[in-house]
C-alpha cells in the first residue's frame, strides 16, 4: 500500500492547479467529442463525463475548496469558493439526470450539452479568478496536488473508472522524459569514447608511417 501511495504521488502533476486543469481539458475534450460523435457513442461518451465531474467535483470539495476557503483574507474571494460549492450541486443535479436517460430520450443530447456550456462556465470562473487567488494564498499546493491525486485515483478505483488517456500519456510522457535525458547523456558519452578512441588509433597509425 505504501508503495501505490508513493507511485501515486509521483505520478501526480506539480501542483493541485495544475491537477484541476489537467482533469477540465479531458472533461472538455470529451464534451466536444460528444458533439460530433454517432448515436451508438452518445451514451458510453456521456456516461465518461459524469464519472469524470463526480470524482472531480468530490475532490475539490473535500481537499480543494476547505483550505482554498480557510486562507484566503479577501471576502471576495471567499465568495468565488461559496459560489464554485453552489455551482458544483447545480452540475450534480443535470449529472443525475443525464444518468437517468438514454440517447432515446428526445431531451438527452440537449441535457448534455446544457451541462457542457454550465460547466465551461464554472471552469472559467475557476481558472480566471479563483486559481490565481489561490495561487498567491498561503498554501503548499504541490502536496495538495498529491493528496488529490492519490484520493482521485482511489474514487476512480472504486468506481472502476479506467484512468483517461490522458492522464496515461502525460505520466508516460513525464517517465519517457526521464529516459530520454538519461538515454541521450549516456549516447553522448559513448560518441565522446568512440571519438577520443577513433582519433587515438589515427594518431597511432600516424606515427607509425
Amino acid at each position: 500500500m505504501a508503495r501505490a501511495t508513493s507511485k501515486a504521488a509521483s505520478d501526480a502533476p506539480r501542483d493541485a492547479i495544475a491537477l484541476l486543469k489537467q482533469d477540465h481539458r479531458v472533461v472538455e475534450k470529451l464534451f466536444d467529442e460528444f458533439e460530433s460523435a454517432d448515436d451508438d457513442q452518445l451514451q458510453s461518451i456521456a456516461e465518461r463525463v459524469c464519472q469524470l465531474l463526480t470524482v472531480h467535483a468530490q475532490i475539490e470539495e473535500e481537499l480543494f475548496y476547505p483550505p482554498a476557503k480557510e486562507a484566503l483574507e479577501d471576502e471576495e474571494e471567499v465568495e468565488l469558493v461559496n459560489e464554485a460549492a453552489v455551482e458544483h450541486q447545480s452540475a450534480k443535479d443535470l449529472i443525475a439526470k443525464i444518468e437517468g436517460m438514454t440517447p432515446e430520450d428526445e431531451s438527452f443530447k440537449a441535457t448534455v450539452k446544457v451541462l457542457g456550456e454550465y460547466i465551461k462556465h464554472h471552469v472559467k470562473e475557476e481558472e480566471n479568478e479563483l486559481f490565481p487567488a489561490v495561487k498567491k494564498a498561503d498554501l503548499d499546493l504541490k502536496d495538495m496536488g498529491a493528496q488529490l491525486f492519490e484520493r482521485k485515483m482511489q474514487l476512480m478505483q472504486e468506481m472502476g473508472i479506467p484512468m483517461e488517456a490522458e492522464e496515461e500519456q502525460t505520466t508516460t510522457r513525464r517517465r519517457a522524459t526521464g529516459r530520454s535525458g538519461r538515454t541521450s547523456a549516456s549516447k553522448t558519452r559513448q560518441a565522446r569514447a568512440g571519438s577520443s578512441r577513433k582519433s587515438a588509433s589515427r594518431s597511432g597509425r600516424a606515427a607509425r608511417h
